[in-house]
């Protein structure tokens, strides 16, 4: 990952309150030193949801992650945001076009409850179908942001 594609991902969690502690050291160390240039780069938490939904399943849609890892990581770092709660009539993920994919961690929860062959199998399937949303998400909305 390029220097200024890292430190967008840092805003973006930073922004959207998924930076570890560390993270939120090295934020605020550098609103302190030079704080009027990160402070005009800091996205809006619309902006930063996008440039995390991007890098997120873009790494499910390319391989560069495990379809239930990144999944997991939509959901916890973007998906599960105060600043993103769906609003009255919206599933979470609807607002982002995520939605057919979050749907997917319910089966995901399902396999975890199952043993043996079948849930070998029918984990292999929901992965499968993670990759492919994935990359169906990746056409529809994926501009470079990041």
């Amino acid at each position: 990952m390029s220097g200024s594609r890292k430190n967008a991902v840092l805003l973006a969690r930073f922004v959207l309150g998924a930076a570890t502690p560390e993270e939120n050291d090295k934020v605020a160390e550098r609103l302190e030193t030079d704080d009027s240039a990160v402070a005009r780069r800091l996205p809006s938490s619309e902006q930063a949801a996008w440039i995390l939904l991007e890098v997120h399943i873009g790494a499910i849609a390319h391989g560069t992650v495990r379809p239930e890892e990144g999944l997991r990581l939509v959901i916890e770092e973007v998906l599960r945001s105060p600043e993103l709660l769906p609003r009255r009539g919206q599933t979470r993920g609807s607002s982002h076009d995520a939605d057919r994919l979050v749907r997917r961690q319910d089966e995901y929860d399902d396999v975890r409850r199952e043993n043996g062959l079948r849930s070998t199998m029918r984990k292999s399937q929901t992965d499968a179908l993670v990759v492919l949303e994935a990359r169906e998400w990746m056409t529809r909305n994926a501009t470079g942001r990041v």
